[in-house]
């Protein structure tokens, strides 16, 4: 057994130093809002990962240095658990008393664009709120990704660490170097922050709702509430700018590159793009007319517009809620869960199964049909006037039956919480799909109902389902660790 231990301390040193920095901004929220424990512990975590990140840098020369398939989700296993731990020390440090447990599922809740919590908003410090809602940002495309487009010194094997980490089939790249592709990416990123934080200063929300639910939006990660009291923005002019930009941070970032190159006709013809569309078009029909025909809203226009930001709020995995969904019928309920196990698109911010894998499993599904009808029929599976890989086709199939299995697996866990069906299985739903709310009693994102053990068993598969499961199962596989026997 053999790794590549330089590259994996230095691509761990990167991320603390990456770390270190950010947690100088809820710092200055800290200090301006006389939060003095707040301020102390983003100063003491700070200076603790810079000072770290910058020795594993001095101690880790760089050298050109091939890396295994295996490595690379090692390394984003690695990247992801060692920045939740870190993520804890806010919480630790602000003085207000935190278990460990509470303060681990809301940092990996945080990082994960999960959204789910256990410590009311309204107790935790403005500070603390911003530092939650950087971590949904900075998670939402990705921590090597963000490492890679910092510091191109991680090299070619770079794409390699980027694929292990990327939500879908595969990490597409936008030019000759995985690097360049990395900064694009976060500088598409960027603007559409930017643009969405603009759009939201006229809503009515101060600048610091606005900046902390754009970072948390746009990574559809779901609403933070800032002292309890966001509920009371929610115009419609502010649903329909966290909806449409719950949309934009779901979409294949590719998509954005190639409307800024002019390549129209290829975001138009996109098949991935227009299922998505599409499917969030039909739930929004199906739920507004159900919502209505059930007497749930007076008026078919409140039931349209509560239908469509639940249904964008659900299939891009945002799951924030603006309704008692407890409350609406069964129709509307099987509709969101259906959306929030598709999810959005792949390279995207959003969670779950992803779309691309939805088009590609029902196209085998389809070709199997065909070819008991045909036997001696050749015929490929066609995406984008592409066919798919028997290799990518395997891949898809394989993963899609992992996820039930896990989520089987995870059920049987939370059911040792001894709480209802529908909560259990929801629970389970909601941390593998990094929805981070469901039906039942976690209805609103709350999991302060779980034990300690459920807590941190959620906070795990929150890592695992944003992992794509992958970087934590192969920990279990001993020709993992016995990869030296076996060919790359």
């Amino acid at each position: 057994m053999h790794f590549n231990y330089k590259i994996i301390r230095r691509t761990i040193s990167i991320i603390l130093l990456i770390i270190g920095i950010a947690m100088i901004f809820p710092m200055g929220c800290a200090v301006a809002l006389n939060e003095n424990s707040p301020a102390q512990g983003f100063f003491f975590s700070s200076v603790c990962c810079i000072a770290l990140g910058a020795i594993g840098l001095r101690f880790s020369h760089y050298k050109t240095t091939k890396i295994k398939s295996g490595e690379s989700y090692l390394i984003a296993f690695i990247s992801w658990a060692s920045v939740s731990i870190i993520g804890t020390f806010p919480y630790l440090l602000s003085g207000c008393g935190y278990s460990i447990a509470d303060s681990f599922f809301e940092s990996a809740s945080g990082w994960t664009t999960t959204g789910a919590w256990v410590i009311p908003f309204d107790t935790l410090p403005t500070s603390v709120v911003l530092w939650k809602s950087m971590t949904n940002w900075l998670g939402g495309m990705g921590l090597l990704l963000l490492a890679i487009s910092f510091f191109p010194v991680l090299g070619a094997e770079g794409h390699k660490m980027a694929t292990a980490e990327m939500p879908g089939t595969a990490f597409e790249k936008l030019s000759s170097r995985t690097s360049q592709t990395a900064t694009i990416s976060y500088l598409i990123y960027i603007v559409m922050t930017c643009v969405e934080f603009l759009l939201l200063l006229p809503s009515g929300l101060s600048p610091m709702e606005a900046l902390i639910n754009t970072l948390s939006t746009i990574s559809t990660a779901g609403l933070l509430n800032v002292n309890n009291c966001i509920g009371l923005h929610l115009t419609g002019y502010t649903k329909l700018i966290f909806a449409g930009f719950s949309i934009v941070g779901s979409v294949n970032f590719v998509m954005y590159f190639f409307l800024c190159t002019g390549k129209w006709k290829k975001v138009i013809t996109n098949v991935e793009l227009r299922v998505f569309l599409g499917l969030i078009l039909l739930g929004t029909v199906i739920i507004s007319l159900s919502l209505y025909r059930n007497g749930q809203y007076d008026s078919l226009p409140e039931a349209f517009g509560n239908g469509f930001t639940q249904t964008v709020a659900y299939s891009t995995t945002s799951g924030f809620e603006i309704d008692n969904l407890n409350n609406w019928p069964a129709v509307p309920k099987m509709i969101l869960m259906i959306l929030m196990l598709c999810g959005g698109c792949g390279n995207s911010t959003s969670g779950s199964i992803k779309i691309i894998r939805v088009v590609i499993f029902f196209k085998l599904i389809r070709r199997g049909i065909y070819k008991r009808i045909h036997p001696r029929a050749v015929r490929p599976v066609m995406l984008d006037n592409r066919p798919v890989s028997s290799a990518t086709a395997s891949n898809v199939t394989v993963y899609i039956l992992l996820y039930f299995l896990v989520f089987v697996f995870s059920s049987i866990m939370f059911s040792l919480e001894n709480l209802d069906m529908e909560t259990t299985f929801f629970t389970s739903l909601a941390c593998m799909t990094n929805n981070g709310t469901g039906f039942g009693r976690i209805i609103g994102g709350d999991f302060s109902i779980f034990s300690s053990f459920g807590r941190i068993y959620a906070a795990i598969l929150m890592l695992a389902g944003r992992l794509e499961f992958y970087a934590v199962i192969m920990l279990f596989s001993p020709s993992f660790w016995n990869s030296d026997r076996v060919k790359s």
